[in-house]
């Protein structure tokens, strides 16, 4: 557990494309030599005017163009790369995610130039075994698959590649600062907001403050953040008293209260994860819910047993528990067994799309059922321990991971959870003692991940004090860059919407007047929180705050917070919920929805450029800001969603009728969002993003709905604001790991692929049969 719960309920949201046949599942036949010229001379005719039939297809001695011949995969590449003649060379992100270096073993001399071409831009993969397969046949979504690629690398033409060719200048200059993952609007917004915040820390350091005010805790914390001295110094020390009851752990039942020891003095579990929040079936009271044991890997590299995953990942284990004092060939041994069983573990849990769905993570246990789950340990002993008995429940929120986890936990496996203990304890902590675990943490993030370069002391000293002092700092912030005036027109756009969505449930005609007029209670009675919270936490008042001069140290610093704030969610349990809480800070870059207590939320910090601007047109703001607040909207009525009540409680209030149309129309945006290229060999998947989908398509809706109501409406504004609020980068690593990850679709899939499905794109930019962004109407989709 730990401070601001963002339970797994809570729908987080900030809210490439080829022609529809690209897309396609099923399987093509294998093109013929006509149908690729034809192909390409609709594909590169807006990139290289005039080109001919005859500059791209050339036949034998006698002339015979062979045009009814299968196409061997090299004559389609070579006729791909005359068609579009010279290609740009590739910078910025391109640079970051295409395929480069890669010498092909099976290319003929007579086609090495126009394949070196296209290898150069990084349009290009090949085989395991380094072979381009040049006598394969190629299948026209091939052929197209490659053609996207080189249409995103010039990115001139809007009609193939919308995000692509509104985000080429962004794009290629794009950078991705040291020691972060990606960049985007929302990160350079966040950075905007940290640089600010930063300035408010500087301003309070090393001044002169009485004892207890928020601005001695302020600055003192940010003291022993960069005192990298006193910390390194210590090394281990503050918490080897923790690792030495773990090592010397002779029974399981010793290694449970080391563990309790531990979550007591600084609220830190290793073995017993537990979160409090609404009770899903009765929202306004809160529940107990388990959460089973954690993975230090996600899900899809540990049930793969991805080679480079698992490398860099024991590794890392290894390095931190030699910092222990231990010898690298034992913990190596030990960590390979933590592995294992972290396999274990992930091979049962839920997939990341299945963990929004409220039938499968709502499965209550009586105290004598949890109780009884766990063979070697008393858990209503733990639970009374931890102060988290006073519950008729617990609810486990994945059913064959808590079965999992508590079969591993007997005494045949204590010399696995001692080490599993072990470096979750080191993993959690290590930022906040010596350079040696962040050196580690580091180097693993680049092996995995492809990061690039690492934060300053400054950098980090500032993180540390904005993630944990927070609730003091949410305050000046809000104070020094936070207008009224802000806050009232966004306001005022929510109340827009909000009624705009209510008239397109009205409108619908394929739902019920029964389920609509639930569907509209549930509007009317959304939650809508804006800006930041009308009374202010006070958690920090009554935590004490010491640089190491006065005995304090960073760790025991942020652990004193964290602590405080775990021990104020524990007093909650079984008592009503208070909806007046805000879930993020105030300074944060994103957006909610939380199905709980029907919310939707918006902090201070996304409401300003480039998402919302007060004088900016109408238009645009809708386009960014206003298609984000349609987007949480609709995660009240998405596929996760839809599933709650007006008052946040888990209950079916659908006809069977209404329901199964509204399932038919989920599979379509599965499909159509499903096997979309990201980046070479990277495909998006339709049901892990589906959720995310249905919310992008009805917060377009809705929001295009409210611009095509103005006198005068300036769709391009629109379009072009909302492609620009995607604008993003990363490494190819990350972009993997992402789209095994992340429920939602890729920057460039959901700008391109969403605005697909509405006339006005069409209307404004001639889209027609042929251009990369169309989309016939029939299959098109759509459901609020």
């Amino acid at each position: 557990m730990k401070k601001k719960f963002l339970s797994l309920l809570l729908a987080i949201a900030m809210v490439l494309s080829v022609s529809q046949s690209v897309y396609a599942e099923e399987t093509s036949p294998p093109a013929t030599r006509g149908d690729i010229v034809d192909t390409l001379l609709s594909a590169a005719d807006a990139y290289n005017a005039g080109i001919k039939k005859e500059a791209i297809i050339q036949g034998d001695t006698e002339g015979d163009l062979r045009e009814n011949e299968p196409a061997k995969k090299i004559e389609a590449l070579v006729m791909l790369s005359r068609a579009f003649g010279k290609l740009p060379e590739p910078v910025g992100h391109d640079l970051r995610i295409g395929t480069f270096g890669v010498k092909f073993t099976d290319v003929p001399t007579w086609a090495k130039g126009d394949i070196d071409k296209l290898a150069k831009a990084g349009v290009l993969t090949g085989k395991a075994d380094g072979t381009l397969g040049v006598k394969d046949t190629i299948t026209i979504t091939e052929l197209q698959t490659i053609i996207a690629r080189v249409w995103a690398l010039e990115g001139s033409h809007l009609n193939d590649d919308f995000y692509g060719a509104i985000n080429k200048q962004w794009l290629d200059k794009s950078t991705i600062a040291a020691g972060e993952f990606t960049s985007d609007g929302f990160a350079e917004l966040q950075k905007q907001n940290n640089d600010n915040i930063e300035k408010m820390i500087n301003e309070l350091a090393g001044k002169q403050a009485a004892k207890g005010t928020k601005e001695q805790k302020l600055s003192d914390f940010y003291a022993t953040a960069l005192d990298t001295k006193n910390r390194n110094e210590q090394g281990i020390e503050p918490i080897q008293k923790y690792v030495t009851a773990i090592d010397g752990a002779k029974t399981l039942n010793e290694l449970v209260q080391a563990d309790l020891s531990i979550e007591k003095e600084i609220g830190l579990s290793t073995l017993f994860q537990f979160t409090i929040i609404g009770d899903a079936k009765n929202s306004s009271q809160n529940a107990l819910y388990y959460n089973g044991l954690s993975t230090g890997l996600d899900r899809s590299s540990l049930v793969q047993k991805d080679a480079k995953a698992k490398e860099a990942y024991i590794n890392y284990l290894t390095k931190i528990l030699v910092l222990t004092g231990e010898k690298e060939s034992e913990a190596k041994a030990r960590v390979e067994k933590v592995y294992d069983m972290e396999h274990n573990l992930a091979s049962v849990s839920l997939e990341p799309h299945e963990q929004m769905d409220v039938s499968k993570i709502y499965n209550p246990y009586t105290m004598e059922q949890f109780d009884d789950l766990f063979k070697d340990v008393d858990m209503k002993k733990t639970l009374e321990l931890m102060k988290i008995n006073k519950a008729d429940k617990v609810i486990v929120m994945d059913l064959k991971l808590a079965q999992k986890g508590a079969e591993l936990m007997t005494e045949t496996n204590l010399e696995v959870l001692k080490a599993y203990s072990k470096v979750q304890l080191l993993s959690s902590t290590g930022r906040l003692l010596s350079d040696g675990f962040r050196d580690a943490s580091n180097e693993f993030a680049t092996a995995l991940y492809g990061v690039s370069g690492e934060k300053t002391d400054q950098e980090i000293a500032v993180s540390n004090t904005t993630n944990t002092m927070s609730g003091y700092l949410e305050q000046m912030y809000i104070e020094k860059y936070f207008s009224p005036e802000a806050k009232k027109d966004v306001e005022q756009m929510v109340e827009k919407l909000i009624a705009t969505y209510e008239k397109r449930i009205k409108a619908l005609d394929w739902m019920s007047e029964n389920t609509k007029t639930k569907a509209i209670k549930k509007l009317e009675t959304m939650i809508v929180k804006i800006g930041y919270p009308d009374q202010w936490d006070t958690t920090l008042d009554a935590v004490a705050i010491k640089t190491y001069n006065d005995g304090g140290s960073l760790f025991s610093n942020t652990f004193a917070v964290t602590n405080a704030y775990l021990n104020n969610v524990k007093a909650e349990l079984g008592k009503p919920v208070d909806r007046t809480t805000w879930s993020t800070r105030a300074f944060t870059v994103n957006a909610f929805y939380n199905p709980l207590n029907n919310e939707i939320m918006f902090p201070a910090g996304i409401l300003q450029a480039p998402f919302y601007d007060v004088s900016a047109k109408p238009e645009q703001n809708l386009g960014a800001i206003g298609m984000i607040i349609g987007h949480e909207i609709s995660h009240a009525f998405d596929n996760n969603g839809s599933a709650f009540d007006e008052h946040g409680n888990a209950t079916n209030w659908w006809t069977d009728e209404d329901f199964k149309k509204f399932k038919e129309k989920n599979q379509n945006v599965i499909d159509f969002y499903n096997g979309i290229e990201i980046i070479p060999n990277i495909l998006n998947d339709g049901l892990l993003t589906q959720s995310e989908n249905v919310a992008d398509l009805g917060g377009m809706a809705a929001s295009l709905q409210v611009v095509s109501e103005l006198s005068t409406p300036d769709y391009k504004a629109y379009f072009e604001s909302n492609a620009k609020t995607w604008r993003f980068t990363t490494t190819k690593e990350i972009t993997a790991y992402l789209s095994t990850i992340d429920v939602h679709s890729a920057n460039k899939v959901r700008a391109n692929r969403t605005i697909m499905n509405f006339e006005q794109f069409y209307e404004t930019y001639g889209i027609k049969a042929g251009d990369g962004m169309y989309v016939a109407p029939e299959d098109r989709v759509s459901i609020w």
